[in-house]
């Protein structure tokens, strides 16, 4: 291939970005040592491409994820130019350059995200000059290991405290490479480091003598014997033990905390405090094509090191139910998985107003009934249960609790003799880890081998790890897998939406009201007798606002409601119609567009019973003067149009629709998004001679530009489900449904539909006679017509 014209010209640093920030950092240490740095990313050119290259030295960049995965060209690019010119591995840099030469790649031991240790180094090559136990600063988990290390490589550095390989080099070629970051601020003498690596020149040590790497003379880098070293072969103790051991301690420790002890935890669950339970088992089964997605929260993981350390639990599990996830999987293991307790009970929290919410699984290591009982307490439906972690009398123990408390666990297996004792639990799912957790290699034939243990035994069966796309799911799938769960794969994607219809293959549903206008609902508010209300309904309105408030002109006793109510009433029932609603299965939406959408479909249908709704109005009134209006008038709705405390609507016995009283500045809009108490949200201008800051009644125009801005920020501004940072593209789908006020007439409604996009209009003044006694019904009709009508020119 032809190189574009920035790699045509020669080069003297070439660096090659694996994807990640920290590229930019070694960008800018290189040039201000004086190097004119290109960079590529990892994908940009073919090997086939490399001989075109005409370079003086080669960087490989930090990355996320495993050298054999995610280094794009990386390794391709040491092979071709080892022995040709210098070259520099950086992080991931380093664990390509070991996998290059036959080394293994696996966890550390530990997971350094910032954390800085001291190193001691041999001195030579880019170590040259530089002092023994400067800092060095890492961001890692996996790392090269000792015992399987290829005999062309030597160790140049270890961190001081554990052992841990932190620099090899090829022992004839120039290549060297180091774990830790040389280019933070915190490690030290890391500009020392990258100036010594530009000095080199050729691909050989012996064209390089000043750095001393074939000296004879000088002792040989000793390694302590009895210091340990990360080593791929280790058996004892395995990755999973260490983990267990570790959770030992934190459930100890909690065990003894002040507030969280196994008294504490027992209390507050028989206060009730704990969140209601869905059933796991129902939601793997519900689901509206096989098989059912567990979407995964994790940050960090042994043997991936960081994966999205800035991940935030409750917007990615909202994006995940508004996705389609059967079932949330919230990481809460704190030291080599970065999760916690406090994201499980967000996560759950995030997903609570959603009518159709997945189940969420606290995924732990778990060893005691307290962590059950934990989970149950913070929002869990159920809970994992590893059979590699327990004894067989405490797996079927903590199977017993758990199930006692209503939540049916997922047990986990990873071979056929674990497969046999889960199914003598009787289990309704049963998940296959694809990843041995001793050694954390992953090998996708695991769930094929014991798929036939659980046919015909009434199992759901989940394929647990390595899922990364449609054809591992659809091989799965074909071995009659209920469900499989995606983590890292997920917490990786730009599009988590877009990932997750393509990799379970799901078709892109139809889109409500495919083809026609967005016709708003009408308002009329301030109906004063039964002529204007019948009036109004024949006239086309969705909804009727009667006056409680008693300094309004517009205000009515409840006995004329009464009256009203009775009439309109009896109306709506004269037609006859059976509303008939679609029996597909409930998807999940927003909050407000949930409810703005089952009230539309109510009053649209054709003759509904259910048109016009009747909302009482009232401002800062008792609660028992509500309830009382509500059962006397027979209420639909009631509108809160004061400073009402939020929660009040918890109290009311029907649909709340909360007003926002807007100034002029745009402020009163705190809160406007929050979910699960009022279902409806109306802005109106604050009126300009108000000294108590409300709006209504005065005819003040709301400012359609800001609300045309709130509707278009949308109800889940910040989620996923689009785009990864959240911006417009993720409001599109769910726009703001709020009623419009504040100012309308029929002359204007048409125009403010075509700006803002409302889900309602409402209107009081603007359809007024001229005295402001009542109704002038031909200006009601006039509003409905262009209200719906304006509809057409917003579409």
């Amino acid at each position: 291939m032809s190189l574009p014209p920035h790699l045509a010209r020669p080069i003297d640093v070439l660096l090659i970005d694996n994807f990640d920030s920290f590229t930019w950092n070694l960008y800018q240490s290189l040039c201000l040592l004086g190097a004119d740095v290109t960079v590529i990313r990892n994908d940009a050119i073919p090997p086939s491409a490399f001989p075109e290259l005409r370079i003086n030295k080669l960087i490989i960049s930090p990355g996320p994820g495993h050298p054999t995965s995610d280094s794009g060209i990386s390794r391709e690019a040491i092979q071709y130019f080892a022995g040709k010119v210098p070259v520099l591995g950086v992080c991931m840099g380093l664990e390509c350059l070991v996998d290059v030469f036959g080394g293994d790649i696996a966890y550390a031991g530990e997971i350094m995200h910032g954390k800085v240790s001291p190193i001691r180094h041999d001195g030579r090559g880019c170590f040259k000059d530089i002092p023994q136990g400067i800092k060095s600063t890492r961001y890692h988990s996996l790392s090269a290991g000792v015992k399987t290390l290829p005999a062309e490589l030597a160790i140049t550095a270890v961190t001081e405290e554990s052992g841990v390989i932190m620099g090899v080099r090829h022992r004839k070629y120039a290549l060297e490479a180091v774990q830790y970051h040389p280019e933070s601020i915190l490690s030290e003498s890391g500009d020392e480091l990258l100036h010594n690596f530009l000095k080199l020149r050729g691909g050989t040590w012996e064209e390089n003598p000043e750095f001393r790497v074939l000296d004879q003379s000088l002792p040989p880098f000793v390694i302590d014997p009895d210091q340990p070293i990360a080593s791929t072969s280790a058996k004892v103790p395995t990755i999973l033990e260490k983990i267990c051991n570790q959770r030992r301690k934190d459930v100890a420790q909690a065990k003894q905390t002040p507030g969280t002890t196994p008294e504490d935890i027992k209390t507050l669950l028989h206060m009730n405090l704990s969140p209601p339970l869905i059933s796991f088992v129902d939601r793997l089964k519900d689901t509206h094509k096989k098989p059912a997605l567990m979407a995964e929260i994790k940050r960090a993981s042994p043997s991936k090191g960081a994966i999205a350390m800035q991940a935030n639990a409750a917007q990615q599990a909202l994006t995940y139910a508004l996705s389609g996830a059967s079932v949330i999987s919230v990481l809460t293991e704190p030291t080599w998985f970065k999760g916690s307790l406090l994201d499980m009970r967000l996560a759950r929290q995030a997903i609570d107003t959603l009518p159709n919410r997945p189940a969420i699984l606290r995924k732990d290591f778990i060893l005691e009934e307290y962590q059950i009982a934990e989970a149950r307490l913070h929002g869990a439906d159920t809970v994992l249960l590893i059979v590699a972690c327990l004894t067989p009398e405490r797996l079927r123990t903590l199977y017993e609790y758990s199930v006692s408390l209503g939540m049916e666990p997922l047990v986990e297996v990873n071979n056929a003799q674990e497969m046999e004792l889960a199914l003598t639990l009787d289990p309704k799912v049963i998940g296959v880890n694809n990843r041995n957790l001793h050694d954390f290699k992953v090998d996708m034939e695991n769930t094929s081998r014991l798929a036939d243990m659980v046919k015909e035994k009434g199992v759901i069966l989940c394929a647990l790890s390595g899922i990364k796309d449609a054809n591992d799911v659809n091989t799965y799938v074909e071995q009659g897998v209920g469900a499989v769960l995606v983590g890292e794969a997920l917490m990786r994607a730009t599009d988590t939406r877009a990932f997750i219809k393509q990799l379970l293959s799901w078709p892109e549903p139809e889109p409500k009201g495919k083809g026609k206008p967005a016709v708003p609902l009408v308002k009329i508010c301030g109906i004063r007798n039964e002529e204007e209300a019948v009036a109004a309904m024949e006239a086309g309105a969705d909804l009727l606002g009667l006056m409680f408030v008693p300094s309004s002109k517009r205000s009515i006793d409840l006995e004329q409601a009464q009256r009203i109510s009775s009439t309109i009433h009896a109306k709506r029932l004269s037609s006859g119609t059976i509303l008939n609603s679609s029996a597909d299965a409930v998807l999940n939406e927003p909050w407000f567009r949930a409810h703005a959408d089952r009230l539309s479909d109510a009053v649209t249908q054709q003759g509904s019973p259910a048109r016009p709704l009747l909302v009482g109005v009232f401002q800062n009134q008792p609660l028992s003067f509500i309830l009382d209006a509500v059962a006397t008038a027979n209420l639909d709705l009631v509108q809160l149009h004061g400073t009402e405390p939020v929660e009040l609507s918890k109290h009311i016995p029907v649909p709340v629709i909360r007003v926002f009283h807007v100034k002029e500045d745009g402020s009163g809009l705190e809160d406007i998004t929050r979910p699960g108490l009022h279902k409806y949200l109306l802005l109106d201008a604050v009126r300009p001679d108000s000294v108590d800051g409300l709006s209504g009644g005065s005819g003040q125009k709301l400012d359609w530009d800001l609300a045309k801005a709130i509707t278009h920020k949308g109800e889940v501004g910040n989620v996923r489900s689009v785009s990864t940072d959240g911006g417009p593209n993720a409001s599109k789908e769910y726009p703001l449904p709020i009623i419009l006020a504040g100012g309308l007439t029929p002359e204007n409604v048409a125009e403010a539909v075509e700006n803002v996009r409302p889900w309602a209009v409402d209107v009081s003044g603007g359809v007024e006679t001229a005295d402001g006694k009542g109704k002038d019904l031909d200006k009601v009709r006039a509003f409905v017509r262009a209200a719906k009508g304006g509809a057409a020119l917003a579409k």
